[in-house]
């Protein structure tokens, strides 16, 4: 008997060391998830990374190079500044005072939340922001994109609200303006899986001239087999990028055939490059071409989840008869925005491409050939981040914005790389 009682003592006292064992296993992974890279090697340079939590459990937003200060607005329209303090020259984030856009995004989630649970909140909001010089105007301009909800229809759209910056230190605007909406105003009902498929808004905005701007819109998931096929009709604007005279407000269609273009540069020679969020191992960057179609839904190099193909794909996968991208990832990357680095700070990137991730966390540096069109050359930088957000600072430096994480505590944040043997 007592033999039997000491056995089952040992097998239970093993049996806590086992979910002990598997208890700290789980703590470590979770700090080591936790855990900021501070330095990255890279194939050029040593990197250093300073990072600045935002104080706000948010989705989306975006940032914005300002007068050697970087501009953050959430997904719900707060503003933040990151500048740094006059005593010590250490960076500080304080929020701004200003008025948020009337996107009626309260309204929004007050009729829709009973139905559709929190994605209400989480996608409903802010997808990018543009601080620039254009003629006409005595001080730099802000513009806003966002989804806009229209409570009298009880639909939805994307639109662009625009205000005059009147002081720079302390930060003050006007008043909002709203100068764009969409043409066709969408119901939560347009696709099923998923209802409100506000993650494939697009959103990006980029200088093309001093008159006009271009902006990326998505498809919402209505691609021919989730809802209506949009991309290819061109009487509405899903699944476009759209040429806006922000003077007049008069605007038309650039390029069509995109499904989620979630990032947008124009270099100093004028060339266009845009990130695609496509369906699943169809992620791409494209060079856009004024009143060129890109193809989507009828042409992919992704599949469908849980398919070796798309169902809607006519070109067996070889995106014949459209504009191909010039790079599609096979692998899964959660393609995010760009930005073309057009600085000599890290030299050796001059003229490279910087792409953000979301799935793989990482920056992706490209090499583009100029003359073949065509890109040459790709490193993977980790950043252990889901990464939104990329830009260029005025000092040559380049910062990035997190998503937030699932938990309250997983707040989205700043990251500043720098050179680390640079004082």
């Amino acid at each position: 008997m007592k033999k039997k009682l000491i056995l089952i003592l040992l097998f239970i006292v093993s049996l806590v060391f086992i979910e002990m064992k598997f208890d700290i296993v789980s703590l470590n992974k979770k700090i080591a998830k936790s855990k900021n890279i501070t330095q990255i090697k890279t194939s050029y340079y040593n990197l250093k990374l300073e990072y600045f939590k935002i104080p706000l459990f948010s989705k989306y937003g975006a940032i914005e190079s300002f007068e050697n200060k970087i501009i953050y607005i959430s997904g719900e329209s707060d503003f933040f500044i990151l500048e740094k303090n006059k005593n010590n020259n250490k960076y500080i984030l304080n929020k701004i005072d200003i008025k948020k856009i009337n996107n009626k995004k309260n309204e929004f989630i007050k009729k829709n939340q009973e139905e559709l649970g929190q994605i209400a909140s989480d996608l409903f909001g802010v997808k990018d922001i543009l601080i620039t010089n254009f003629n006409g105007y005595q001080n730099k301009i802000i513009i806003v994109s966002s989804l806009n909800y229209s409570v009298e229809k009880d639909c939805y759209d994307i639109s662009l609200f625009l205000s005059e910056i009147v002081n720079n230190d302390p930060f003050k605007i006007n008043r909002w303006s709203k100068i764009f909406s969409s043409n066709e105003c969408l119901s939560i009902d347009l696709t099923q899986k998923p209802k409100f498929a506000a993650a494939s808004a697009g959103g990006r905005l980029s200088k093309l001239d001093e008159d006009n701007i271009i902006f990326t819109i998505g498809d919402f998931y209505s691609d021919g087999k989730n809802g209506p096929m949009l991309s290819q009709d061109l009487n509405n604007h899903y699944g476009k990028i759209l040429k806006i005279n922000i003077k007049d407000k008069s605007h038309n269609i650039f390029s069509y055939g995109h499904r989620n273009p979630q990032g947008l540069y124009i270099d100093k020679n004028k060339n266009i490059f845009s990130t695609e969020h496509g369906p699943r191992h169809g992620d791409e960057i494209n060079l856009i071409f004024e009143n060129k179609n890109y193809g989507w839904p009828l042409a992919s190099f992704g599949t469908d989840y849980g398919s070796r193909k798309w169902p809607l794909d006519e070109t067996n996968s070889t995106h014949s008869s459209y504009e191909k991208p010039i790079l599609s990832f096979g692998n899964q990357i959660g393609i995010s925005n760009l930005i073309i680095y057009e600085d000599n700070y890290f030299d050796k990137w001059n003229n490279n491409l910087l792409v953000s991730t979301l799935a793989t966390q990482q920056i992706i540096r490209l090499v583009f050939d100029k003359q073949k069109k065509s890109l040459i050359y790709i490193e993977n930088i980790p950043i252990n981040k889901r990464i939104r957000d990329i830009i260029k600072l005025d000092n040559g430096k380049v910062a990035l914005l997190t998503d937030r994480g699932n938990s309250e505590d997983e707040l989205p944040e700043i990251i500043i790389l720098d050179l680390k043997d640079n004082n």
